[in-house]
Formats: structure tokens, C-alpha cells, sequence
């Protein structure tokens, strides 16, 4: 040791607590890195939805789904009207890919709200005409309601899906 870091009464030299504030600046760093570990292990489990490969094995049907409907030609379009005696009528017009109306359709579905399952309600729409489906709703409250039907001919499937603003 030099002359200038021993001191005369024997006691520690001038700044040898420096070297332990690094030491201890370190073992802050480790001990918050530590505990974001555990947190993040006990956490999320980064599954963002239950049995995943089942869905996208769902996925690739909705895939071969949506290229048959292609293949169909048909177009859909659905009207929401309020009723004269209250509520709604729901009306879907069909049309094939020469504009004529698709009869002799099963359709069904449901009627969502987008805040809570407890509203949703289910729909058969009946036919009132060449093309034509319609269902009368009572509604608890008016806002945002998401349509989403499936309509049947035998072998032939189209599934159609809508937002609705209802007042």
C-alpha cells in the first residue's frame, strides 16, 4: 500500500466503500430481475385461446367453408327496419350469381351484443318471399348487436355475418 491510503490511527483508507456500491447497485439489478422472473412464470401462460390446435383445425374448415360459398355465387344482404307496432324486423334477401332469389333456405343463427352473453338470443328467419327471410325482434335495449346465420339447402352452406346498430 502506498503512504497516502494507510491512514496514521489505522482506520480505513478513503473511499473504500466505492467498490461496494457497485456490488451493491448489482445485487439491486438481480433481485428485480429475479422477481419479474417469478412474476412472469406465474402469470399469463401466453395461451390465448383453450385447446389451440383443435381451433385451427377449425380454422382451415372455416377456410374450406368460405371457398364453397365462393364457389356458390350467392350473395346475401340483411336489412334490420323498425317494426309499426315496435321491435324489428330482420329481413335477409339472397340472390344467386344471376341476381335470382335462393328459396327453399334453412336460416338460422344468433343475434349477439358484443357486451355480455346474457343478451344474445337465437334467430329462425322464415321465408315471406322468393329470396326473402324475415324475423320479428323485441329487443331488451338498442345499440350495437352482431347477426351471425347459417343458411342450409341440402348439401349447400353459406353463413353470413353482420353488425347491426338497433335504436
Amino acid at each position: 500500500m502506498s503512504a497516502r491510503s494507510v491512514r496514521p490511527d489505522g482506520g480505513r483508507p478513503p473511499g473504500w466503500w466505492i467498490p461496494w456500491v457497485f456490488v451493491g447497485g448489482f445485487a439491486v439489478v438481480v433481485a428485480v430481475n429475479a422477481a419479474l422472473v417469478v412474476l412472469a412464470a406465474r402469470s399469463w401462460t401466453g395461451l390465448v385461446t383453450e385447446r389451440p390446435y383443435d381451433r385451427g383445425l377449425d380454422y382451415n374448415r372455416n377456410l374450406e367453408a368460405a371457398a364453397a360459398m365462393a364457389e356458390l355465387g350467392w350473395t346475401a344482404r340483411l336489412v334490420a327496419t323498425a317494426a309499426a307496432g315496435g321491435g324489428h324486423d330482420l329481413t335477409l334477401e339472397v340472390r344467386d350469381r344471376g341476381g335470382q332469389p335462393v328459396g327453399g333456405l334453412a336460416v338460422e343463427g344468433t343475434l349477439e351484443r358484443p357486451l355480455g352473453p346474457d343478451l344474445d338470443r337465437p334467430l329462425a328467419l322464415a321465408p315471406v318471399g322468393p329470396g326473402l327471410y324475415r324475423v320479428h325482434l323485441e329487443l331488451p335495449e338498442g345499440g350495437q348487436w352482431h347477426a351471425h346465420l347459417r343458411l342450409r339447402r341440402g348439401p349447400e352452406r353459406m353463413v353470413v355475418s353482420e353488425r347491426l346498430v338497433l335504436r
